[in-house]
């Protein structure tokens, strides 16, 4: 059976509301496929419970009393205490102003005031608890929870029964143990486990209109796979460091998009290690770029050793952009990967792909990120146009390197060789140089967030792409490289949780 982790179905749930399917939608589908399930296993049930959360668990509990209420059974409604999230709270405000009976239960005690209720119900409907369950359970879920085990009606879990972990299976405290769960969209790895049998019992899949992509597209949901929080004692380099190798006598502007969008990401430090003429053009261009000036007028392998030690404070080391294609250089970038690859994580693009041309597998986590004609020198592949086989083409290519490729084009296509993701934000107003550099800077950045690089890449696409689409809506398609990097803030502030945490 086909699964999704509930990481996975959080962003397909977000992504599917981006797509144009509102989750209010999704909402009432999963509500009435669950007042189905009551309909098809318990035909002869009179009188049904629902005890619902305040989250979107008991959003789809409120959904389903709401339908079973309108198919004439008697129903009554617990809700553990008033719903604060918007989709739970519609419905709430929904079912109140019908006649179905209901109890606000914000304690134990008020709880157990109304526990009569659980021994009148011939069906309940658990629907206290979903996805989003994590360690112990609080007070009135866990009293909800030893109440309705008590009962003798049988349950019918919304999603999971409450308390198991869907992902695992596992039980830290206590769950309910239900005659049949019902879920959405996909199983829920921890509810196929052996030993969840006794808690899901008969296992019921419902399609509840998340079209298929919502799961290959990036969108907002995917901003959840990264970590944009900061804690109140941070200090200076705790959100990122990226070293940045690139430049020439002939381009010093790539470099200094590469850090710039690096440092619009959110990372705290970037350091560029580049020739002297790009050095000196980075370091007058603006006073938040550091630029160590590296003798000559291109990369050589006389460098590699001073790069490799402003490395070891680097999180992550993105190399290629603006360093032309000298046999020197590209003898520097070889060397540079081979003494890398395996000990930090490597954003690969530009001139720096072309040096690795004809390259086998790797080690380590990586990311390529080439347009068609590098991905070409890459792979000997020719990228296909039609992007179904664009997208096999770089999931093979991906396998076989062992890593990441981020292939730009119209539609993005990103893979690890297991994995892919498409994205599809972005305007032709993009095609302006310096854009992919960019990218580059962002996947850097981005790579400090969280361990999952194709995840860093695809989010870095998504924003890339976004950016430029609200900068060509204020400037038109004049715009360039240098007005994206003003969007990349707005564009991570509207989808991403960049909460002040604490110790």
């Amino acid at each position: 059976m086909e699964t999704i982790t509930s990481l996975d179905m959080y962003a397909a749930d977000r992504n599917a509301e981006w797509l144009g399917v509102p989750r209010l939608a999704l909402m009432e589908n999963a509500g009435a496929a669950v007042a189905r399930a009551v309909l098809s296993e318990y035909p002869q049930a009179l009188k049904v419970l629902v005890v619902a959360g305040t989250g979107d668990n008991g959003g789809d509990g409120m959904v389903a009393a709401r339908h079973l209420h309108a198919g004439g059974k008697a129903v009554r409604v617990i809700v553990l205490g008033e719903p604060k999230e918007e989709l739970a709270r519609a419905n709430f405000e929904a079912l109140k102003r019908t006649m179905v009976q209901m109890a606000v239960t914000g304690t134990p005690e008020e709880l157990l005031a109304v526990q009569g209720w659980f021994m009148w119900a011939d069906v309940i409907i658990d629907a206290v608890l979903g996805t989003g369950i994590r360690g112990k359970l609080r007070e009135p879920h866990s009293t909800a929870i030893d109440l309705m085990n008590i009962a003798t009606a049988p349950k019918i879990a919304v999603d999971v029964p409450s308390g198991l972990d869907p992902d695992t299976g596992e039980v830290r405290d206590k769950a309910v143990r239900a005659a049949v769960t019902v879920t959405f969209h996909k199983a829920k790895p921890g509810l196929l486990k052996p030993e969840s049998v006794k808690y899901v019992g008969k296992l019921i899949v419902e399609n509840i209109g998340i079209p298929p992509e919502a799961e290959l597209y990036v969108g907002p949901g995917d901003f959840r796979r990264l970590n944009f929080a900061r804690r109140a004692e941070s200090k200076k380099g705790d959100h990122g460091r990226v070293l940045v190798v690139g430049g020439s006598a002939e381009y010093s502007g790539a470099p200094i998009y590469v850090a710039l969008a690096a440092l619009r990401s959110g990372v705290d430090l970037v350091i560029m290690a580049e020739p002297e003429p790009a050095a000196v053009a980075a370091k007058s261009y603006s006073p938040d770029l550091i630029s160590v000036p590296l003798s000559g007028d291109r990369l050589k392998p006389a460098h590699v050793e001073k790069i490799l030690e402003l490395a070891q404070r680097a999180d992550v080391v993105a190399i290629g952009p603006g360093l032309g294609l000298e046999l020197d250089t590209q003898e520097a970038v070889k060397s540079l990967f081979s003494k890398l690859s395996g000990k930090k994580p490597l954003v690969i693009d530009a001139d720096a792909i072309k040096a690795l041309a004809g390259l086998g597998s790797v080690e380590g986590n990586v990311v390529f990120t080439p347009h068609a004609g590098e991905f070409r020198a890459l792979t000997g592949v020719e990228p296909p146009a039609k992007l179904e086989e664009r997208i096999e083409a770089v999931k093979r290519e991906a396998a076989r390197l062992n890593a990441v490729i981020l292939l730009k084009g119209r539609y993005d296509v990103i893979s690890d060789g297991k994995r892919v993701k498409v994205n599809i934000t972005g305007t032709p107003a993009m095609t302006v140089g310096g854009t992919g550099d960019v990218l580059t800077g962002l996947v850097a950045g981005l790579a400090t967030k969280g361990k999952d690089l194709l995840h860093a890449a695809a989010l870095a696409a998504f924003i890339n792409g976004e950016a430029g689409e609200q900068a060509a809506r204020e400037l038109g398609f004049h715009i360039t490289a240098s007005d994206l990097i003003r969007f990349i803030p707005s564009v991570i502030k509207k989808y991403a949780d960049e909460r002040i945490t604490g110790s």
